[in-house]
C-alpha cells in the first residue's frame, strides 16, 4: 500500500511538471510569433499633399500589434491626431482624444512620421498614410491589428459612407511626380480601380460626401487649386470654387450640404478656414478664422451634429487642435503644450 502511494505521488509530480514545460514552451512560441515593423524618419509633409502613393491590390500584410496605454472599447467622442509628443520629438504618431473624459491615449502603431488619420465610419478603424514612403494604413482604435494597404506612392484616403471602399490620391503610374491621380481600393486593399486619370494635372484630398451619391476633389485642371465634384466613377465633373489662392483641404459636413476648407492665400506661412454650401455659391460663404497672415489654420473636421468644425492651428506658437463654431465664433484651443499637434478627425457614435 505504501508502495502505492509512493508511485501515485511521482506520477502527480512528472505530471505537474510536464504541464509547466508545456506552458513555458507555448507561450514562448507565442512571443516569437510577433511581428514589429521598423521604419525611418522622414521630412515634413506639404499640406497640399501633392507627393502621394499607391499599393498593389495584392499588398495587405498584418504588420504589428501594439497595446496602447489606455484603450477606447468602443470610443466615445473623440479625435484621432498626429503628434510628436512621444519619445521621440522629431517622429509623430496616432492618438486619440476622448473628449468626455479629456484623456490623450497613444496607439503607437510602431511606425515613423505618420500622417493624415481619417476614422472608419463606425469607429473601428483608422486610415492613415506613413510620409516618405508614403503608404497606407489602417489600424483598430484600440492600437491592434496594424495592416498595410499600399506598398506604392499613395495617401490622403477618405472611407466610403459605408466603410467598404477607400478613396485615396496616387502619382505611381504614368505620373508626373507631384500630379497625383485618384484611386478607389476595397477597405482590405484589394480591387484597386484609378477613377480619375490625367497625368498633366494634379487632383488630391478626395473626399467621399458622406450621403455616397458622389466624391469632392481638388485639382488644378483650370489653372489654380478649386474643388470640384465628380460621380463615385469619376463621371461629371464640375469645379466648385473660383479663387485668387489655392485650395489644400477639404472636409464635407455630415449632411453633406456644406464644405469647410483651407483657403491657402499664403501658403505655408498662413491659411484661413471658410465654408461655402456643396454648389459653391459665394453667397453661402463664411470665414471661421481670420489671423491676417500670421497663423496656419488648416485640416479642417466636422463635428457630428456639424455645428462645430475642428481644425490644427499654430496661431499660439506650437501646432495645436482647436475647435470652432461653424459661424466663426467661439474659437476654443483644446491642446495646449510643447507638443505639435495636428491633423485632427472627429467621431462619435
Amino acid at each position: 500500500m505504501k508502495n502505492l502511494k509512493y508511485v501515485i505521488k511521482i506520477f502527480i509530480t512528472i505530471l505537474a511538471v510536464s504541464l509547466v514545460v508545456g506552458f513555458i514552451i507555448l507561450s514562448g512560441c507565442r512571443q516569437a510569433e510577433e511581428l514589429v515593423v521598423q521604419t525611418t524618419s522622414v521630412e515634413t509633409v506639404e499640406m497640399t499633399t501633392a507627393e502621394t502613393t499607391m499599393v498593389t491590390e495584392t499588398m495587405v500584410e498584418e504588420v504589428t500589434e501594439t497595446t496602447p496605454e489606455t484603450t477606447l472599447s468602443p470610443p466615445g467622442p473623440s479625435f484621432v491626431f498626429v503628434s510628436n509628443r512621444g519619445n521621440d520629438s522629431i517622429k509623430t504618431d496616432l492618438y486619440i482624444l476622448d473628449i468626455e473624459k479629456d484623456e490623450i491615449i497613444p496607439l503607437n502603431t510602431g511606425l515613423s512620421d505618420v500622417v493624415l488619420p481619417k476614422w472608419s465610419p463606425d469607429g473601428s478603424k483608422i486610415l492613415f498614410a506613413v510620409k516618405d514612403v508614403w503608404n497606407l494604413y489602417t489600424i483598430n482604435a484600440d492600437g491592434t491589428g496594424l495592416t498595410q494597404l499600399t506598398d506604392f506612392r499613395s495617401n490622403n484616403g477618405d472611407w466610403s459612407p459605408d466603410g467598404s471602399k477607400i478613396v485615396f490620391q496616387s502619382d505611381h503610374q504614368n505620373e508626373p511626380k507631384d500630379t497625383p491621380d485618384i484611386y478607389v481600393i476595397d477597405a482590405e486593399g484589394k480591387n484597386k480601380v484609378e477613377i480619375l486619370d490625367e497625368p498633366s494635372t494634379a487632383d488630391f484630398s478626395p473626399r467621399w460626401l458622406p450621403d455616397g451619391s458622389q466624391i469632392m476633389f481638388i485639382s488644378n485642371r483650370t489653372g489654380n487649386y478649386e474643388v470640384f465634384r465628380m460621380g463615385t466613377d469619376g463621371s461629371n465633373i464640375v469645379q466648385i470654387t473660383k479663387t485668387d489662392s489655392p485650395i489644400i483641404d477639404i472636409a464635407l459636413s455630415p449632411d453633406s450640404s456644406r464644405i469647410a476648407f483651407t483657403y491657402a492665400y499664403a501658403y505655408p506661412q498662413a491659411a484661413d478656414l471658410y465654408i461655402i454650401d456643396k454648389d459653391g455659391s459665394l453667397d453661402t460663404l463664411v470665414q471661421l478664422t481670420d489671423n491676417r497672415g500670421k497663423a496656419l489654420n488648416d485640416s479642417p473636421s466636422w463635428s457630428l451634429d456639424g455645428k462645430k468644425i475642428y481644425f490644427s492651428s499654430n496661431s499660439n506658437g506650437n501646432y495645436d487642435v482647436w475647435m470652432i463654431n461653424n459661424d466663426g465664433s467661439n474659437p476654443v484651443q483644446l491642446t495646449d503644450d510643447e507638443y505639435n499637434d495636428s491633423f485632427p478627425d472627429y467621431w462619435a457614435p
